[in-house]
């Protein structure tokens, strides 16, 4: 397998970003990937095989472009790659979890597992090979600049002897691993997600690390500065007569957790968005309109508030929404 010569390559010469022009919202929303952490909006597209375009995009949290990158270009033995997520600590660090597809197809050479890490000034720091049971679904960048990784799959190995999250240092080196995936029985082969029981989330703030995973729906926490995390499960609200199906999962900074779900009526035929939070104190999700974002996308909250970040879709363009209460 060639890829780590690959990647000695791209890491002695890439350096790239392209600063867009500020339109006053983000552009070309449709089948992108978005979130927001820090102060910042993260978008990035669907698996690409165009090396001639950009597939990360930055933006401050006004909606103004900060930095894009192009993660395939450099890597002249890849066909495709297939970005999982994107996290980011303004001016420090940014973390992209990839998986690269090799011009001679999967038959011959695996697919490569990626975490690469990218200062504001577009320079590639590390670009680390990953060993398959290693492969990222969900990363968060804490703030000193450690990367924590949920992973996606045992590889066919024991559960018991794969961790659920590892650590890594800025200079990509392994600092910790944590929880074995065996604690989850459902995702203990491979990380579950579908349009039916939602994606996992994962995030860090001021209280640490926090990860919520669908169909199970357990939310686990390490709270900085301590070894054992904690584990509890969240349920999801209850409606009678609909299917609640979570759309994206985020926890504000007094450790409640905010849902965007759509509920589903007449077996999918009708079906609505809204919004609910769930307190770890009462285990209890109460209804909520996020005026003026109801019937927008939720992609964050702004840490140190109550308030959500919203995305509002017109034709190809977006535009921001908060909601603070």
């Amino acid at each position: 397998m060639r890829w780590p010569l690959i990647f000695a390559v791209l890491m002695s010469s890439y350096c790239c970003c392209v600063y867009a022009q500020y339109m006053g919202s983000i552009e070309h929303p449709q089948h992108r990937l978005m979130k927001f952490e820090n102060g910042l909006i993260i978008s990035w597209g669907p698996p690409s095989e165009d090396a001639s375009t950009n597939q990360v995009d930055i933006f401050d949290g006004q909606g103004r472009p900060v930095i894009s990158l192009n993660v395939l270009r450099p890597v002249q033995e890849a066909k495709r790659v297939g970005i999982y997520d994107v996290s980011a600590r303004p001016g420090t660090l940014i973390a992209v979890a990839a998986v690269y597809n090799s011009k001679e197809g999967n038959q011959r050479v695996r697919p490569a597992a990626m975490l690469l890490l990218f200062d504001f000034g577009g320079r590639l720091l590390s670009a680390l090979a990953l060993e398959p049971w290693r492969q990222i679904s969900r990363l968060a960048v804490d703030d000193n600049s450690n990367i924590w990784t949920l992973t996606d799959h045992a590889d066919d190995k024991d559960p018991s002897t794969i961790p659920m999250v590892v650590e890594y240092r800025a200079d990509g080196t392994v600092a910790r691993e944590l929880l074995s995936r065996s604690l989850f029985p459902l995702h203990a082969a491979s990380t579950k997600e579908n349009s039916t029981i939602g994606s996992p989330s994962m995030g860090y703030d001021s209280g640490g690390l926090w990860f919520w995973l669908p169909g199970s729906t357990e939310l686990v926490t390490v709270q900085a500065g301590e070894e054992t995390p904690a584990m509890m499960k969240t349920g999801l609200p209850n409606e009678p007569g609909s299917q609640v199906v979570p759309n994206n999962v985020v926890r504000e900074s007094s450790g409640n957790v905010v849902a965007e779900v759509r509920l589903d009526e007449d077996n999918g035929k009708k079906s609505q968005l809204a919004y609910y939070r769930w307190s770890p104190a009462t285990k209890i999700w109460l209804r909520f309109k996020p005026a003026p974002c109801d019937g927008d996308r939720l992609i964050g909250v702004r840490v140190g508030t109550n308030g959500q970040v919203y995305v509002r879709h017109e034709a190809a363009r977006s535009d921001i929404c908060e909601s603070v209460e």
